[in-house]
C-alpha cells in the first residue's frame, strides 16, 4: 500500500527550506536552499551549492548540524579584514 500523494511517505521525512540535511552522494551536511520537483538544491556555510535528489535526503545529525555551525563562524573569521578583533 502506498501512501496518498498529499501525505509525507514514510521513508521520506518532511524536508522545509532552511532544514539541515544530510546528502550521502555528496558525503555532507548542507542546507535546503528551494525546491523543484523531485530535486532539492542545497548551500554550505562558505556559499557552495550543489543539487540533490529529494529522495536521497536524510534529516542532519546534531554532530552534522554542529559541523554547519562550525564552518559558518569559520567562514564568518575568514571573511574579516586582516587585524579586526573578534
Amino acid at each position: 500500500m502506498t501512501s496518498p500523494p498529499d501525505h509525507p511517505s514514510p521513508r521520506t521525512p518532511e524536508l522545509r527550506v532552511g532544514m539541515a540535511v544530510f546528502d550521502p552522494r555528496a558525503d555532507m551536511p548542507g542546507v535546503i536552499r528551494s525546491f523543484a520537483g523531485p530535486t532539492v538544491r542545497l548551500i554550505r556555510p562558505a556559499g557552495h551549492t550543489w543539487q540533490a535528489a529529494r529522495i536521497s535526503l536524510r534529516p542532519a545529525t546534531q554532530r552534522e548540524r554542529v559541523q554547519l555551525r562550525a564552518l559558518a563562524t569559520l567562514h564568518r573569521k575568514q571573511q574579516r579584514p586582516a587585524g579586526q578583533q573578534t
